[in-house]
C-alpha cells in the first residue's frame, strides 16, 4: 500500500499558496494587520415520533434529538478569527465544536472540534485556500435543492433504518479530515472549487469538484466527488449531485438529482464516509451498487415570520448484476416560525412511499423543535 503523497497534489497546493501570497504580500508588509475574534453558539432540540413499516419490526418510538437529527441545525459552539493583512489579503481560522444538546455530550464521535477546524488564506482577486477539517463541497450544493437546506424531515440526506441497518438516501457525509481546498474568486456569479483529502493510509483518498452559478433569484450547482481505495487503488463511491432553485418571491422552487455508482463501504472519508451498509432488504435482499435519487420542493412564506416547506424525494437502489432493485420515496411538509432573527420554532411530518416503506423504521415521522443561535 502506497501512502506517500502524490507530487501533483503537493504542486497544486503550492501553486494556490504562491498565487495568494504573491497577490498581497508586498502590501501586507506595508500595512498593519487588524484582527477580530468572535465566539458563537447554537442550540437546537426537537421531539420526534417514529412509526415503523409493517415488516420493520418494533413499535412506535418517541425520542428527543439534537438538531443534527431532523432539526434546523446541529448544536455547536465555536470561534472565528479573521485578520486583515492589508492589500486585500486576509487570514482566518474557524474552530467549531459539535455537541448533542439532548445529552450534553460532544458530537462527531467526541472530537474537540468535530464540525470544522481549518485555517484559510484569501484574496478577493485570487480566491481562497483552506487547510484542515471542513465541509465537503456537495454539502452546500445539495442543501440548495430542498427546503431550509438539508433540514427537518424535508432533508433527503437522512438515512433510514432498513431492517435494523442504516441505509443511505442521498449521499451527504458533511465533512472530511485533512482537506486541502481551493475556491476561485467570484466571476460574475460563477465560482469553482476543488478538494483533496489524502487519507494518510487509514482512509481512502477523497476528491471533490464544484461549480456554482448564482445571480439574483437563480442558483444552480454541480459537484462530482469520488474515493480512491487505499487497498485496491480503484476509484469508488462516485457521486454526482446537481441542484437548482429560483426565488419567485411568493415561493422558492427547489430541486435536484444525485447519481451514486461503484459503491463500497469502509471509505472513512468524503461523501461515503458514513456509509456502513449497502444491503437493501425489501421483498428481496441485495447489495446496492448504484443509488440514484431526485427531489423537488418549495419554500412558501405565509408571512415574514412563517415559512412552509414541502418536498418529495425518490430513491432507487440497484444491484451490480442488474435485475434486483427497490425504490423508496418520502413526502414531507414542515413549517418554520421566527420568534426573532435568532430563535425559531419548527414542526413537520413525513411519510414514506415505495416498496421499502414497509421495511423501514421511519415510515411516518412527526417532529417539533426549538432552535436558538447566539
Amino acid at each position: 500500500m502506497n501512502t506517500r503523497p502524490r507530487l501533483h497534489h503537493l504542486n497544486t497546493t503550492a501553486a494556490a499558496t504562491v498565487l495568494l501570497l504573491s497577490h498581497g504580500l508586498a502590501a501586507a508588509q506595508a500595512t498593519p494587520a487588524t484582527s477580530s475574534v468572535t465566539l458563537f453558539g447554537l442550540l437546537d432540540v426537537n421531539m420526534s415520533r417514529y412509526s415503523p413499516g409493517s415488516h420493520a419490526g418494533g413499535g412506535v418510538q418517541n425520542v428527543i434529538n439534537d438538531g443534527v437529527v431532523n432539526g434546523l441545525n446541529g448544536s455547536r459552539w465555536g470561534i472565528r478569527v479573521a485578520e486583515d493583512l492589508g492589500g486585500g489579503l486576509k487570514a482566518s481560522v474557524l474552530l467549531e465544536s459539535g455537541l448533542n444538546a439532548d445529552t450534553g455530550t460532544l458530537g462527531q464521535g467526541g472530537r474537540a472540534f468535530g464540525r470544522q477546524a481549518f485555517i484559510a488564506l484569501s484574496a478577493a482577486n485570487a480566491g481562497e485556500l483552506r487547510l484542515g477539517r471542513q465541509y465537503i463541497l456537495s454539502d452546500s450544493v445539495v442543501g440548495q435543492g430542498n427546503p431550509f437546506a438539508n433540514a427537518l424531515v424535508n432533508n433527503p440526506t437522512t438515512a433510514v433504518t432498513n431492517m435494523g441497518k442504516a441505509l443511505p438516501m442521498w449521499f451527504n457525509a458533511p465533512r472530511a479530515d485533512n482537506v486541502v481546498q481551493y475556491q476561485t474568486p467570484n466571476w460574475a456569479g460563477f465560482t469553482a472549487a476543488g478538494q483533496i483529502a489524502p487519507g494518510e493510509g487509514t482512509a481512502d483518498r477523497f476528491h471533490g469538484l464544484r461549480a456554482v452559478y448564482s445571480s439574483g433569484p437563480f442558483y444552480t450547482g454541480l459537484t462530482y466527488e469520488w474515493n480512491k481505495s487505499r487497498t485496491t487503488g480503484e476509484n469508488t463511491n462516485k457521486s454526482l449531485s446537481f441542484t437548482a432553485n429560483y426565488n419567485f418571491g411568493f415561493m422558492k422552487l427547489e430541486g435536484g438529482l444525485q447519481r451514486n455508482t461503484d459503491l463500497a463501504t469502509g471509505s472513512v472519508n468524503g461523501a461515503a464516509s458514513g456509509v456502513t451498509n449497502l444491503l437493501v432488504t425489501g421483498d428481496s435482499s441485495f447489495t446496492a451498487h448504484e443509488i440514484d435519487g431526485w427531489t423537488i420542493g418549495a419554500e412558501v412564506p405565509a408571512s415574514t415570520a412563517l415559512v412552509f416547506g414541502l418536498n418529495f424525494t425518490r430513491m432507487k437502489y440497484e444491484a451490480a448484476s442488474g435485475g434486483a432493485n427497490a425504490d423508496l420515496g418520502k413526502l414531507a411538509l414542515t413549517a418554520r416560525y421566527g420568534l426573532s432573527k435568532n430563535t425559531f420554532l419548527y414542526a413537520g411530518g413525513s411519510i414514506a412511499t415505495g416498496e421499502l416503506k414497509a421495511y423501514i423504521s421511519q415510515k411516518q415521522v412527526l417532529q417539533a423543535g426549538l432552535r436558538m443561535a447566539f
